[in-house]
């Protein structure tokens, strides 16, 4: 069991006897972005053309496999956007949300795309309410008749039977059966579309249908209704998911998806799973994203927060210009971020010698403790820590 820094990274090492198939050598896990389609689907927000075409390119750059461009149904503005998308040639796949109708098919296939999603809802609830009830042969003699044509039409199929996590399993495992054994579908997405499943029901249902058909490749699609939507597609990649379906900054229906730039770091931290996308730039894609679609980063998501590497408690921060990893399980370089000490109510007399130093300033260590407790003051007064300019005026004061 190691318990040391290893690439600027200090996970638990209990970690290790837990990651089993997710970290087995030479495993490929892609990432299939969908911010630019599920993303947009958060209430209020709106993706132009532009913005699209931002967005997809600031992904490729960063080495995302497969970016779901939109529904071909949308608009024709989001029909354009794909267009320009497919005419950049870019490294990532393009992909498509097409509904359970040949006409999707047939613009998805004019647009030039890679591939296309096929939503086709399973549960029971979606099946009633969507697909006028259609029965349990119906809907499968569809599923086949869609996946062919599209098949047939030189795309590559990620069947997506929406709803997953409330299927009749019974059903769901015949479906997967049959479609694997058809040969008209590449890939089947797992989609729990109302963040419903707990980590281990998950779980559960990618050992099923992988059971159900061993060499079908799998994609987990997590919404973020209880806070799971990570946790939840970290299960799915567990027991047998190859490509996971998430969003920048977590944008979303409702509560949102997975977070891409959360799913890439647990993986690559906390599984030791190189996943082949630049980390660095993450928190600039965030930043980018969070600017086009109107919905601010709160100070403490995860990965691109500002919080993220921001330190304020006394103790905390003694321990943390000691050693970095006293309270941190891995550089803040390598999402690009920056680490910064905060001044402010919790502050201690060490916060005040770094900071005078980080400044340059000329303040003699006797002033530090009636400074400390003028930070103190200002902090209560103001409600917030307290800016570089701020200290400076106390300091000269």
């Amino acid at each position: 069991m190691v318990n040391e820094p290893v690439n600027g990274m200090w996970p638990s090492p209990f970690n290790a006897a837990f990651a089993g198939t997710v970290a087995v050598p030479n495993r490929e896990i892609r990432i299939a972005d969908c911010t630019l389609r599920d993303g947009e689907q958060q209430a209020g927000i709106v993706f132009d053309r532009v913005a699209k075409i931002r967005i997809a390119k600031a992904l490729d750059e960063i080495g995302i496999y497969e970016i779901e461009a939109g529904t071909v149904a949308s608009s024709q503005e989001d029909r354009d956007a794909i267009a320009e998308m497919v005419g950049l040639n870019m490294t990532a796949k393009i992909s498509v949300l097409c509904r359970g109708l040949e006409q999707d098919i047939d613009q998805a296939h004019a647009l030039g795309v890679w591939g296309v999603r096929l939503s086709f809802p399973i549960s029971p609830i979606e099946r009633r309410h969507k697909l006028k009830g259609i029965g349990d042969d119906d809907y499968l003699a569809r599923a086949l008749a869609l996946t062919e044509y599209a098949r047939g039409k030189g795309l590559y199929v990620v069947f997506s039977p929406y709803d997953t996590t409330r299927a009749d399993l019974p059903f769901l495992r015949r479906v997967a059966s049959e479609v694997a054994r058809a040969g008209t579908v590449d890939r089947l997405r797992i989609v729990d579309t109302t963040g419903c499943a707990l980590p281990a029901a998950i779980g559960f249902v990618t050992r099923q249908i992988r059971e159900a058909a061993p060499d079908l490749p799998l994609e987990i699609h997590c919404h973020n209704d209880f806070g799971l939507a990570c946790a939840n597609t970290l299960a799915g990649v567990a027991d047998g998911a190859d490509y996971v379906s998430s969003t920048i900054n977590g944008l979303g229906e409702r509560c949102g998806n997975a977070s891409t730039e959360e799913v890439l770091l647990a993986l690559e931290v906390l599984y030791g799973v190189r996943t082949g996308v630049d980390l660095a730039r993450l928190t600039e894609v965030s930043t980018l994203v969070s600017a086009l679609s109107a919905i601010p980063v709160p100070v403490n998501k995860a990965v691109v927060g500002e919080n993220a590497f921001r330190h304020e408690a006394g103790m905390v921060v003694a321990g943390v210009l000691k050693d970095p990893f006293t309270a941190e399980a891995y550089q803040p370089g390598i999402v690009g971020q920056r680490r910064e000490i905060l001044l402010g109510k919790k502050s201690g007399l060490v916060s005040i010698g770094h900071k005078v130093a980080q400044l340059g300033l000329d303040v003699d260590e006797a002033r530090f403790q009636p400074l400390l407790d003028e930070v103190k003051a200002l902090a209560v007064k103001n409600g917030r820590a307290l800016t570089d300019d701020e200290f400076r005026a106390l300091a000269h004061a």
